[in-house]
This record gives structure tokens, sequence and C-alpha cells, in this order.
């Protein structure tokens, strides 16, 4: 096949956020499939060993943070322990995010201010708070990194009964786009993905018993199914490698061709 060395991430270390399930289980695994070894950062302590047995099966290094991505302590004290661990990090994947314990999708008119806030500080001040960790000690050691945030289709499109979500998401894409202006000329490159259905837990359990709406879902997304989370994980190696290196800025839409959306099957 020739020299594939420019997709390798050997000798890269990677904080990849809610790492013990779904998107963030399968990036960590192809991540270290890569060479990098892995910081799990997880507020599941189970799950997380889990995702860190099979790293290590792999060969890899691994180091489980118990984190809350919400709390700027419990982040701060993941940055420190990975620099104890590793010396450094050179890739943050951030990957947590969703509807928050009790998933229900509501209207802007059933919403109060507290879910608002809860999802926001869920999906758009995590990623606000490890990005400000991760660059800082970027910028503090003159290392250059890749940061990687995962957003979702929500952020382009109207997913009906999700507007606290898409809003987050959209904030996601947008922050992508402020710190890779900022941060380029640090050798610092930061891309989004924007991920349409995958089969992860969260969704799973939203159609259970839903088996036609889940049918009518895959009629409607081009190449006729939904997407696995290693799928994702490959397309996150990928512009975490040099072989995107010309690549900063960007949203990739992986959603099997699904770029629009129609509300009422949702």
């Amino acid at each position: 096949m020739g020299d594939m060395s420019a997709y390798a991430l050997d000798g890269k270390t990677a904080i990849v956020t809610g790492a013990g399930s779904g998107i963030g289980r399968g990036t960590a695994l192809q991540m270290a499939n890569a060479g990098a070894n892995i910081v799990v950062a997880e507020l599941q302590r189970q799950a997380a060993e889990e995702t860190a047995n099979m790293i290590r099966s792999l060969g890899q290094r691994v180091l489980v943070s118990t984190t809350d991505v919400t709390s700027s302590e419990s982040v701060g004290e993941m940055m420190a322990a990975t620099l104890r661990e590793f010396g450094g990090a050179d890739i943050l994947v951030n990957n947590v995010g969703g509807l928050g314990p009790n998933p229900k999708k509501k209207t802007i008119l059933e919403l109060e201010l507290e879910e608002w806030e809860s999802l926001l500080r869920l999906n758009l001040t995590s990623q606000y708070l490890c990005c400000k960790a991760f660059i800082s000690e970027l910028v503090n050691s003159g290392r250059g990194g890749n940061v990687v945030n995962i957003a979702s289709l929500a952020a382009l499109v109207p997913y009906e009964t999700s507007v606290v979500y898409g809003a987050a998401k959209a904030g996601v894409v947008s922050m992508t786009q402020t710190l890779a202006a900022e941060y380029g000329r640090h050798g610092i490159r930061v891309n989004c993905i924007a991920p349409g259905h995958v089969r992860t837990p969260i969704p799973e359990a939203l159609y259970q018993g839903r088996e036609e709406l889940r049918a009518a879902q895959d009629r409607i997304i081009p190449v006729g199914r939904w997407g696995e989370p290693e799928e994702l994980g490959r397309l996150a190696v990928f512009l975490a490698s040099p072989a995107s290196s010309y690549v900063t800025g960007q949203t990739v839409v992986a959603s099997g061709g699904m770029t629009y959306f129609l509300t009422k099957l949702h």
C-alpha cells in the first residue's frame, strides 16, 4: 500500500472524553490502533476501565481519569494527571454530549431555563473547558497539537424538539472555526465532526421498540444504515494525524449522506 505513516499516531497521547462507550470508545480504540497512548476521560469508572482494558490489549498505554467535563476543577485535574503520566498531550477529542440523564425531546415552550442551561453546559461549556485546558498546555509548552470536536448534524439542520441541543452543537462548530483561526500560528489544528445517526447506547435506547421509525430512518439515509462508532473513530484519527495537516477549522459531516433532515421522521 505504500507509505501510510502520515496516518499513524505513533508516540502521540490522545485525550478522549466520554471514552467509556459509543463514539468516544470507538475513537479511543481507533486511535490506539493507530499507535497513540490514550487518556480515557470518563465519569463512569466501570465503563472507563472496560475501554482501558481494550486499549491495553492493543498494546498501548492508557490512563483512566474519572472526569466531569462540566467542572473546570475536574478538567484541570485530568490535565495534570495526563502530564504526570505522559509528559504532555498531543490530541484532544471532545466527545461528551447528549440529551442529559433523562433524554426527552421538548419544544422551546416546554423547556425550562434550568434544562436549557444544563444541556448547554453538557454539550458546549464542557468543550470550552477542555479546549481551554488543552490549548493552554500546548501554548505554554510550545507543542503543536490537534483538537477534534464532536458536534452533530443537529448543528447544521433542524432537529424538531431539540432546540437547545442544536444550539449547543452549532456553538461547537463556531468555536471550532474561531479556535482554528486563533491558534493555527501555534501549530494547533482544530476540526469538528458532525455525526448523523450512529449506533451508540443513547439513541439505541431512544429507539427501543420503535422498529418502524428506525426502518424509516434507514430509508432516508443514502447508504441505508446507521453509522458505527469505529467509523467515526477512523475519521477522528484522520483529522488528528499528519495526513490532514492542511485541514483546520472544518466541520466534516459523517451522516451516510443524510445532509438534510426530514424532521417528521425524527
